[in-house]
């Protein structure tokens, strides 16, 4: 798994601080809290880990942006003080520029590709490996399948400062453990990516063939539980229910045919009521002409009496006018003259004046006018007793029809009473007959359902047995982590020798318990007499313990191509160890170190945190670089450089 850091890239609220990180060994040391653990500590944060919120944190610090070579990608991580996604940016060789958002940790809807949901499941993927499942408790075969997740693999790149003397990569922690166990599992080939697949698959045909063995199992005793236990059974029960049903139908049919019939005692009455329907409506048009009338007459009156209105005032104009004379003419305004007139003429036209005897005067058109206003009078009289007479009538009529109604509505009613009570026990059995044959319908179908489910379960039978047969021939072909596990114990043996731990000589052997993953220490090879890092005693022996067995891990994946991160990060290596005391362990530990990272972790990226400096040999080709933190330096200030506090 090769993973090279870059830069690391903090934005800080009055300055931005990069780190450049040497492709072999960077080391980090200086005084006392000015950052030299925070640079660890972001660069776990950057891969999905949480961050200590120390003051200069809480008070300074934005943002982090970690540039890496993932596999053969170049990657940019970023993200921001609280919260719980990170943004991923990489150049895809057939994509172009990728850009993401995803979770640090945690489970989600997928957010990359078909089964990505969070940073680890991304690393994963650039790396090249498939999401790794492992049994949530190791050894259960019914246990469900769980993510092997990025983060746990890195706890054997990244030593914490605080955990180096009091926890051995959590194999002692109940829960931590099994996945530190998967983890030492799948790096020395226990565990493979076909395994991981081939142990899915089988785990997901397990499930599908219980689950439908089980539905099978469910239908069965409900069809058993209501006697439906054949499809003959239903078959038999569906012809009663619609045999029982299509007999009702036709009595209930027949009962509505005969419904006409069986009224044939008010068939009387609906004449009578017809008749007096007829009777009603001509009586009704008889008293719409009447009104239309009456409204004609009163028009007509009205007429009449604005016209003895008019012959009034024509009379009086003409009583006012009659005197009256043209001194000039009203068309020209010239002076008329009086002599012109011979006396029988009009003195302003000169028509002759003949006086007609037929002539109607005002008097003669009042009097004619009165005498045809006492007629109207008379008639609308007439016609209004008429109206009284016709509205009379057509009450009577329409209180003999409404009596005839109710008596026709009572024998009906009472009829439809009886009638009700005859039909109704019968069209209630008919819904419950319809609802229980649209309900036996669908259960019909259960029966050849549930054997198609067994036939189905029957099928992944050979599926599994067929899974079980690769899984077993995979981890035969696994057999080579014997010899992985052999080399590591080897090489733990090693450095163990060669730092000097004490009380360990080559004489001793190492030998990691296959079950709990925990090595122990057999001195001159006595079984009896071996210790492991839970009772090694010395906190600075454990810190030792735990630091040689990472880079015997280290070594051993480099030797035998595991799939190890080539990152190994050391947060002050020398911690229970003082320098001016045991200086020798001090010299032997370095020198191991950059020997191994000189030849065989050559191609992993190792950054130490310490205190103080030791440098490798003049002779060594190592690339090397070192980050001195001070508090008054300019040339070295600490990790946030203007930032001067606890």
């Amino acid at each position: 798994m090769k993973i090279h850091l870059q830069t690391l890239k903090l934005l800080c609220r009055q300055s931005e601080e990069v780190l450049t990180f040497s492709r072999n060994i960077t080391f980090i040391h200086g005084t006392l809290s000015l950052g030299k653990s925070t640079v660890v500590r972001l660069i776990d944060f950057c891969l999905g880990g949480n961050l200590e919120m120390t003051t200069a944190i809480q008070r300074e610090f934005l943002a982090a942006a970690l540039t890496l070579k993932v596999g053969d990608l170049d990657v940019l991580i970023e993200r921001s003080r609280g919260e719980g996604f990170v943004r991923v940016s990489w150049m895809d060789p057939e994509d172009g520029p990728v850009s993401l958002q995803v979770r640090a940790k945690g489970d989600g809807p997928v957010v990359f590709g078909t089964d990505v949901v969070n940073l680890s499941d991304l690393l994963f993927r650039l790396l090249g490996y498939p999401i790794i499942r492992v049994r949530k408790r190791t050894g259960d075969e019914d246990s469900p399948m769980v993510r092997l997740s990025f983060r746990d693999l890195f706890k054997f790149c990244y030593l914490e400062q605080e955990e180096l003397d009091s926890s051995f990569f959590r194999l002692n922690t109940p829960v931590l453990a099994e996945k530190s166990k998967d983890s030492l599992n799948f790096f020395t080939g226990y565990y493979s990516e076909v395994l991981s697949t081939l142990q899915i698959q089988y785990d997901q045909t397990r499930t599908e063939q219980r689950a439908k063995r089980d539905a099978a199992d469910r239908i069965r005793e409900f069809l058993r539980e209501f006697d439906f236990a054949s499809v003959g059974q239903i078959a038999t029960e569906l012809e009663k229910v619609r045999s029982r049903a299509a007999e009702l139908r036709r009595l209930l049919g027949d009962d509505t045919a005969a419904y006409l019939s069986d009224t044939h005692f008010v068939d009387e009455q609906r004449v009578q009521l017809r008749k007096m329907s007829d009777m009603l409506e001509r009586e009704r048009e008889t008293l719409e002409d009447l009104n239309f009338r009456l409204n004609e007459q009163r028009e007509l009156r009205s007429e009449l009496l604005s016209m003895k209105f008019k012959v009034a005032r024509a009379d009086r104009a003409r009583a006012v006018l009659a005197g009256s004379a043209f001194e000039n003419c009203p068309q020209c305004g010239q002076a008329v003259s009086t002599h012109r007139s011979h006396g029988d003429d009009c003195y302003l036209c000169l028509q002759p004046l003949r006086p007609d005897e037929s002539a109607i005067t005002p008097a003669s058109i009042n009097s004619d006018l009165d005498a045809r206003l006492a007629d109207i009078e008379a008639s609308l009289r007439r016609h209004g007793i008429a109206k009284k007479r016709q509205e009379a009538r057509i009450a009577a009529v329409l209180s003999d029809k409404n009596l005839l109604d109710r008596r026709v509505a009572d024998l009906l009613a009472t009829y439809e009473s009886d009638r009700l009570a005859r039909t109704r026990d019968a069209q209630r059995e008919l819904a419950e007959l319809d609802e229980r044959a649209r309900f036996l319908d669908r259960v019909s179908a259960m029966p050849d359902a549930v054997t198609k489910m067994i036939e189905d379960a029957d099928d992944l039978s050979a599926d599994l047995e067929r899974l079980e047969r690769e899984i077993v021939a995979e981890q035969r072909r696994l057999s080579k982590a014997d010899a992985n596990f052999a080399a590591l114990e080897d090489n733990f043996l090693k450095a163990l020798v060669a730092t000097h731990v004490p009380g360990v000589s080559s004489a001793d052997q190492v030998h990691i318990n296959r079950r709990t993953m925990i090595p122990e220490i057999w001195p001159g090879g006595d079984e009896a007499a071996g210790y492991s890092f839970y009772t090694a005693g010395s906190g600075g022996k454990k810190t030792l313990l735990t630091i040689c067995f990472a880079l015997a891990l280290h070594r051993t994946a480099a030797e035998h191509d595991l799939p190890v991160p080539t990152l190994l990060m050391i947060d002050t290596p020398l911690k229970n160890i003082t320098p001016d005391i045991n200086p020798e362990l001090v010299q032997a530990f370095y020198r191991y170190l950059y020997e191994v990272a000189e030849s065989d972790l050559s191609d992993h990226q190792v950054i130490i945190v310490d205190q103080l400096l030791v440098e490798p040999p003049d002779d060594n080709t190592l690339e090397f670089t070192d980050r001195l933190m001070t508090e008054d330096d300019p040339e070295n200030p600490p990790l946030i450089s203007y930032y001067h506090g606890p």
